[in-house]
């Protein structure tokens, strides 16, 4: 029996269940397209489900024509629950609704379409046949590598990008799309799919038969969608097929749309007028989460971004205290900072479970997580990824340590004996080696002289091996880490991988300057190696205890929220990150930076600490821009920036496009002389040397290594383009404007 509006609304409030004007706008529209933007802690959720309930019971719509669909499980699951449990819904109608996951829904098409699919692919599956079609293209087939590769053919996919449609020159992307294609074609062989084929192959049946298409237009005549500014290309086109009726709800926060590495674009939520003319709209601005300061704090964050739609946050919780600012030392000062203010909330009686950490990559926890050991204070850790010694970088230099330590650690010898290139990639020398060191009563490492029929190449590289082993034994962990990265090459063996995958240099150098802050202290490779494994041993137990601190990373804080957060790590290069300072849509990367900040902020309920050390990885920083955005961090050049109305060179140089930038960049610097060794003045760094200059192809200029003071590693800059940013100077140019600028005094 269907209730009246009053009635339903009557039963709601019965319930517990409070509705806002704004809410029950949402709520009652049921015919035609309606977007929701729905603010941090705004009762999103709360209305998703209100809504498909009020079409059940007042509509009269049967559950069979109500597709709702949500990107986890959990939260299908959830959202299922919550709609029996709502007046007069019950199991059964809930049930009886098409609720699930993109993958799952367009599964269940596919396999009542088709009566069968193949085989779905497990990681393990996928990865072999990912090794399988780097080796067939010569390369090493790390887990690294297969790691990327992976990675790209996802974003390839969500995109309804298969090997056939990609059209590419540059070498290392020739080489992806030939792997991209051996690996279709060993799945092909196998008869395996993997589940982004699930939305691949799902979107190519319904574009191909109107039948089908036109079926489930019909059945799902009403469609709501959650989370719709994490939509991809495949699953808006999924969702655009069906939803030609018109009958389409999605609710979204474009200022939280942070997963544009896996293909989201924030646009699809931004334009849904466009696409759906005619479309009703409502903003959820009221926060039921956290107090004013935080809102407040969080929203002068956030205005900055140009792409977004426009919002009124209104707190609901009342007044609360400033969130803090601290600047800390370094990364050791500040987990002392934060361990020590949680450890005071949780006297003041907030349960350990309800202060969480948060940061922007993994490296950051480090420090943390080593003072949590050594204090013997429980915490879970759920970012699968997060234990800083597993990161492959950090694994190979604690092989190399472990190595040196026991020379009988075959995991340890195998994981590093082409860490640089030995060329020793046949493993049927393990079985030789273990036999040679049985009969002769030697150590794996000094067996592997004895080994037979290898070239003298090879040979070389063994017993220099052998020395570096023996080497290692007499140093500290500090003085260990230094001659691995330089004498035996580690850190070009590195800078090779990232040229030749074209991975962000810095971000495969991160987690090495990061353990170089890590084994400070430690007297011997022995003890350092100690407290490793029981970081290592307490970071598993956590995994599965759900207890104490929680630390995560700010996209896995998405749709959390807690009494008391600290974000740790705010400094230049880290938040925004470097990669998002280098990508060639910067603009775009930089807004969606702010958004994972803002996103973080807004998790929190009572208390928001903010953390920005004064050196990180050794090195002195400053804040993030962010922290200034924020109005909790005072800067007075920002003003004085604010009020200049002329515009300088170098900002006339940056609205040109990357190319024309470019071509002017080197025709006014391609014919100045740099040599070796000479000195070079930087914008931020002050007198640097000029380590080397490479021509780059096709008259696209030089590439300069510059070797810059109390830095460990060199930085490679474009010279033409930095000289015409004004990033770089020759001591030429600086004498020139010292000149100029002492006439005007």
């Amino acid at each position: 029996m269907n209730l009246t509006e009053m009635e339903f609304f009557l039963l709601l409030s019965q319930h517990g269940i409070r509705i806002s004007p704004e809410q029950k706008e949402a709520i009652r529209h049921i015919h035609g397209p309606l977007v929701v933007f729905a603010g941090p802690g705004s009762g999103k959720t709360t209305v998703l489900t209100c809504r498909a309930a009020y079409m059940l019971k007042v509509g009269g719509i049967l559950p069979k024509e109500l597709l709702i669909v949500t990107f986890t499980r959990a939260a299908a699951e959830e959202m299922r629950v919550r709609l029996s449990q709502l007046p007069g819904v019950g199991d059964l109608r809930a049930k009886a609704c098409e609720i699930g996951t993109f993958h799952s829904v367009f599964l269940r098409i596919l396999l009542r379409k088709l009566g069968s699919v193949p085989k779905l692919m497990g990681e393990a599956e996928q990865k072999m046949l990912l090794r399988r079609a780097l080796q067939e293209t010569g390369a090493d087939a790390t887990e690294e590598e297969v790691a990327d590769l992976l990675q790209k053919i996802g974003l390839c996919k969500n995109n309804l990008i298969l090997p056939e449609r990609i059209r590419v020159e540059k070498p290392e992307n020739v080489k992806f799309r030939d792997r991209f294609t051996i690996y279709e074609e060993l799945k092909k062989e196998k008869g395996w799919w993997d589940y982004d084929d699930i939305l691949v192959e799902c979107h190519r049946l319904l574009k191909s038969n109107v039948q089908i298409l036109e079926e489930y237009r019909r059945r799902y005549r009403y469609i709501l969608v959650d989370e719709f500014q994490d939509t991809n290309y495949a699953q808006y086109e999924l969702i655009k097929q069906l939803a030609v009726h018109n009958n389409i709800f999605v609710v979204g926060d474009d200022d939280q749309s942070i997963y544009r590495f896996r293909g989201s674009r924030v646009e699809y939520l931004l334009d849904f007028e466009k696409t759906f003319p005619g479309a009703a709209k409502v903003i959820l601005g009221a926060n039921y989460r956290s107090h004013q300061q935080i809102i407040e704090a969080s929203k002068r964050l956030i205005v900055h971004n140009r792409k977004r739609q426009q919002k009124d946050f209104k707190g609901m919780n009342g007044e609360g205290e400033e969130p803090h600012v601290i600047r800390p030392n370094d990364e050791k000062d500040e987990a002392e900072q934060i361990l020590s203010e949680i450890e005071q909330g949780i006297k003041s009686g907030i349960p350990p479970e309800q202060h969480a950490v948060l940061y922007r990559t993994n490296n950051q926890v480090r420090a943390l997580i080593d003072a949590l050991v050594e204090r013997e204070i429980p915490f879970t850790i759920y970012d699968s990824d997060s234990d800083f010694y597993r990161q492959w970088q950090v694994r190979d230099i604690l092989s190399y340590m472990r190595l040196a330590q026991n020379p009988n650690d075959v995991d340890s010898l195998v994981q590093i004996i082409n860490r640089p290139k030995r060329y020793m990639y046949e493993t049927r020398w393990i079985d030789e080696l273990h036999r040679i060191s049985r009969s002769q009563s030697l150590s794996l490492v000094d067996s592997l002289s004895k080994l037979q029929g290898l070239e003298i190449y090879q040979i070389k590289k063994l017993e220099q091996f052998i020395r570096d082993i023996e080497r290692i034994k007499l140093l500290n962990p500090q003085e260990a880490l230094r001659y691995i990265r330089d004498e035996i090459g580690y850190e070009k063996y590195l800078r090779e991988y990232a040229d030749s995958t074209g991975n962000d240099m810095q971000r495969v150098m991160e987690p090495l300057d990061e353990l170089a802050q890590a084994v400070q202290g430690y007297e011997s490779i022995f003890a350092f190696l100690e407290h490793v494994d029981r970081v290592q041993e307490c970071v598993r137990q956590s995994r599965s205890s759900r207890r104490g601190i929680q630390l995560m990373t700010l996209h896995r804080a998405k749709g959390l929220e807690f009494h008391s957060v600290y974000i740790i790590g705010l400094v230049h290069h880290m938040m925004p990150h470097e990669k998002a300072l280098n990508d060639q849509h910067t603009e775009e990367a930089l807004e969606e930076e702010r958004r994972l900040l803002y996103v973080g902020m807004t998790r929190a309920k009572e208390r928001l600490y903010l953390s920005a050390p004064e050196r990180y990885q050794g090195k002195k920083v400053k804040p993030s821009r962010f922290l200034y955005e924020t109005g909790l961090l005072k800067s007075t050049w920002r003003v004085a920036l604010q009020k200049k109305k002329v515009k300088t060179e170098v900002q006339n140089q940056l609205e040109l496009s990357p190319q024309e930038r470019m071509k002017k960049a080197v025709e006014r610097y391609g014919s100045i002389a740099v040599t070796k060794n000479m000195t070079l003045i930087h914008r931020d760094y002050g007198n640097c040397t000029l380590e080397d200059v490479q021509e780059l192809t096709d008259g696209l200029g030089r590439r300069v290594t510059i070797l810059i003071p109390d830095r460990a590693k060199p930085q490679q800059l474009h010279l033409e383009l930095s000289l015409y940013l004004g990033i770089l100077k020759t001591v030429t140019q600086n004498e020139v404007s010292v000149k100029h600028g002492s006439e005007n005094l």
